[in-house]
């Protein structure tokens, strides 16, 4: 069964959301899993917070994903310790499922091997989407000739966007992030 994600808007420090949420589970003994989206490259900003950005007024909003039962935990958690100035939810939606872009263009025989099996046989409940399809290239003529010429003797590229269950596209993107070669979009939520 795919677990229920939303996602959490709160108004106030980082910091103290953080220590706020991670000290709840801690305290309460629930094994629920809280997602710092700041923490795992989702993209977050609105609009109005490209705007904001752009003339350098910085926001005090952090976003979080949580399942949704534990979300309501959190809530009244918060209601009940009256911390409404402190930390306030100012929005909240669910999650149906997270993606990402990626392409990659590599000249070593190893790291496209790599990098087909990656991309190629992918977690379950994971989809490759718009078109991927390595486009692998040999020129016997680039054999000896050093790594930052023109000419290689074996080329590997493709694109393409991942989607599935939130914890799985964190799961592989953090994957990805560490292979070389690799360009990553970030995650979105849908």
């Amino acid at each position: 069964m795919i677990k229920k994600y939303c996602e959490v808007v709160f108004e106030g420090s980082f910091d103290f959301m953080k220590g706020f949420v991670l000290g709840f589970l801690e305290g309460s003994g629930i094994q629920g899993e809280a997602i710092f989206e700041a923490e795992h490259h989702i993209e977050n900003e609105s609009k109005f917070g490209q705007l904001l950005r752009f003339i350098r007024t910085k926001g005090n909003q952090t976003n979080l994903l949580v399942g949704t039962g534990l979300y309501d935990l959190i809530r009244e958690a918060i209601e009940k310790r009256n911390l409404k100035n402190d930390l306030k939810i100012v929005s909240v939606r669910s999650i149906t499922e997270a993606y990402f872009e990626f392409s990659y263009h590599a000249y070593s025989r190893k790291l496209g091997e790599e990098l087909k099996t990656l991309f190629g046989s992918l977690p379950p409940g994971l989809r490759i989407e718009k078109g991927y399809g390595p486009k692998e290239t040999v020129n016997p003529e680039g054999k000896g000739i050093e790594a930052y010429a023109p000419l290689h003797e074996y080329e590997i590229e493709a694109k393409g966007e991942i989607h599935g269950p939130v914890k799985e596209i964190i799961n592989l993107y953090g994957e990805a992030e560490h292979k070389d070669m690799v360009e990553l979009e970030s995650i979105k939520l849908v």
